[in-house]
């Protein structure tokens, strides 16, 4: 059977349908991010003098100074897995997420024109990013994936794919 992606299959069912894309978007957001994290701990290494032997506490450090930290949970409900995540700070275009059949992916990545905007309304706003990749127990339906952001918690349901029983 083919699998459908959850971006063509949400595109219909949700207000939220741009908030899907593949998993290769969501790489791009990634390894962008971790550009940033690479060249500040590089800047940590040269501060220092050019010192070997800290380079996972640079590193470490760096990440801290680039990404958000961003509570969540996951719960089992029987027949799906919900994540829900704490936005708070953060816009619905801000936010970005792919279902794979045991994967799902979620990133927070506020847009350059936000960073720069310097419009008071954003001073609240979190400038920086945040990533989860979470590998799921169970295959979940796809073509059921739904999202909904309500105030500031973001909740995903990923129906379950129960196999069909043999006869």
């Amino acid at each position: 059977m083919k699998q459908q992606s959850v971006l063509t299959t949400q595109t219909e069912k949700s207000d939220f349908h741009h908030l899907f894309v593949s998993a290769d978007e969501i790489y791009k957001y990634m390894e962008s991010t971790f550009d940033l994290i690479g060249r500040r701990a590089y800047e940590k290494f040269e501060n220092r003098g050019n010192a070997h032997g800290h380079d996972w506490e640079d590193w470490y450090q760096a990440e801290s100074e680039v990404l958000q930290p961003a509570p969540f949970e996951l719960e089992d409900a029987g027949d799906a897995i919900i994540a829900i995540f704490d936005v708070a700070g953060y816009c619905c275009e801000d936010l970005r997420i792919s279902v794979e059949p045991q994967r799902l992916r979620i990133c927070g990545m506020p847009t350059a024109e936000e960073k720069l905007s310097g419009k008071p309304e954003l001073e609240l706003r979190h400038s920086k990013p945040f990533f989860f990749s979470f590998s799921l127990p169970i295959d979940v339906d796809l073509s059921a994936v739904a999202a909904q952001i309500r105030g500031d918690i973001f909740e995903v349901r990923l129906p379950k794919r129960f196999p069909h029983a043999e006869t």
